[in-house]
């Protein structure tokens, strides 16, 4: 099988991109000859040390680096100008389009070449259906372009939605990351769906070492980490509420003063808000702004982690929480959205109920004041992240529904002359 995939562009470390990525190793793996293909790829700022990133191939020549919100601009025109790169895909066999404008690349190219094509959804379209922290805190790509992106839904909102429902809808199979956002494509999009959760690489059972997690300190390359720590990956962003995990850890400090808070993740502007709130607070020597880690870094972390915190209220799946029970470390979030399908309260971790702070606080204080309790539930979330949510159990879902596409696809009688069209348009 030859696969070309599409996604939004790589500008920063994110779940999304991390999932692709794993995606194109995992599929090669399996025997498939797999290319990416984004609108802009930042090759610097979106997981520097993985290696498949020197392999993803952007649509468009890049954009100046002086140009002011390039990336939303370079998405835009890759989506008004995919019809003019079609003969570039003439060799693959199935396209797959993961997040928007992934499906409509997909569509558009399914549609000139006759090829079969399926999608995978983390959510619906944020810019036409957006979440109450998502009107609270503004969309955008990266930092500074919300004003565009309001701009573009005001102007051809209507053009967009059409396309997006088009896209989603034409679809042979459309994937969806875990229970929660299968329910929400349903309802968006009146489409059915196959979840097929973003996975992790559990650690073997006997690699679980509890032991270490509360004594001795963590070196990493620019830090020296102090134990027992409570770990927080997430991309920085007002919508992810770091402030509700660093407020706990005021909380916890009146009872538990020698437990750190570690906070990786490229910084941003929220990233000052928070540095603030740290200073405000008194808690300078116990939360450690990490910076963007490598992998072998991040699993280090994990491994040696007491408990992992999300403190994101509306998140669709949550990537660090499968990761984290992969390394049998205890996770405490909400009880909202995607961790209610990922975390079994009371088994797994703890989810408490929306914007319940004392609560949220006591959990985490539970888990680092009784060592026992945390390994019993981070060993049951070991468990259930190799059952459910290993990349391996990932990619053979993916690889198989995309041989069910091709199988299945009856190509259009017009396809002779949809190429010749395309060969014109391309000479």
């Amino acid at each position: 099988m030859k696969l070309a995939l599409f996604h939004l562009g790589f500008f920063y470390s994110g779940g999304g991109e991390k999932l692709v990525l794993e995606e194109m190793r995992g599929l090669r793996a399996l025997g498939h000859h797999v290319d990416c293909f984004a609108p802009y790829v930042d090759r610097e700022g979106c997981f520097p040390d993985i290696p498949e990133m020197a392999e993803i191939q952007p649509l468009l020549p890049p954009p100046p680096r002086w140009l002011p919100m390039k990336d939303p601009l370079w998405v835009t025109f890759t989506c008004l100008l995919i019809p003019f790169l079609a003969a570039r895909f003439r060799s693959y066999d199935v396209f797959l389009g993961a997040n928007q404008p992934g499906p409509w690349l997909a569509f558009v190219l399914g549609q000139l070449l006759n090829k079969p094509y399926i999608i995978y959804l983390a959510q619906p379209m944020r810019l036409l259906h957006p979440r109450r922290v998502d009107l609270e805190n503004g969309l955008r790509i990266r930092e500074g372009d919300h004003r565009f992106l309001m701009a573009l839904t005001h102007t051809a909102g209507w053009l967009i939605g059409w396309a997006d429902r088009l896209s989603v809808r034409q679809a042979q199979v459309v994937l969806t990351n875990g229970e929660h956002v299968s329910h929400w494509i349903r309802q968006v999009y009146g489409v059915d769906n196959r979840i097929c959760a973003a996975g992790c690489h559990p650690l073997p059972p006997k690699e679980l070492d509890y032991a270490r997690r509360w004594q001795g300190e963590l070196l990493l390359t620019r830090h020296i980490i102090r134990k027992p720590y409570i770990l927080l990956t997430n991309r920085h962003s007002p919508m992810k509420h770091f402030e509700y995990a660093i407020q706990a850890l005021q909380v916890l400090h009146l009872e538990a003063p020698e437990v750190s808070l570690v906070i990786t993740g490229q910084e941003t502007e929220y990233t000052t808000y928070l540095r603030h709130l740290v200073i405000k607070w008194g808690l300078e020597n116990s939360v450690n702004f990490v910076g963007l880690v490598t992998e072998q870094e991040l699993s280090q972390l994990y491994r040696e982690a007491a408990v992992y915190v999300y403190p994101s209220p509306e998140e669709d799946f949550g990537m660090g929480i499968v990761e984290a029970m992969a390394t049998g470390v205890p996770v405490v979030a909400w009880n909202n959205g995607g961790p209610t399908g990922t975390v079994k309260n009371n088994e797994t971790g703890f989810l408490i109920e929306p914007y319940d702070t004392d609560d949220f606080a006591a959990k985490l204080l539970r888990l680092v004041r009784e060592p026992a309790l945390a390994e019993r539930l981070g060993r049951a979330g070991h468990r259930r992240a190799h059952e459910l949510f290993s990349y391996e159990r990932h990619h053979q879902t993916l690889a198989e529904t995309l041989a069910e596409a091709i199988r299945e696809y009856r190509p259009a009688s017009q396809s002779h002359q949809r190429m010749k069209q395309i060969e014109r348009i391309w000479e």
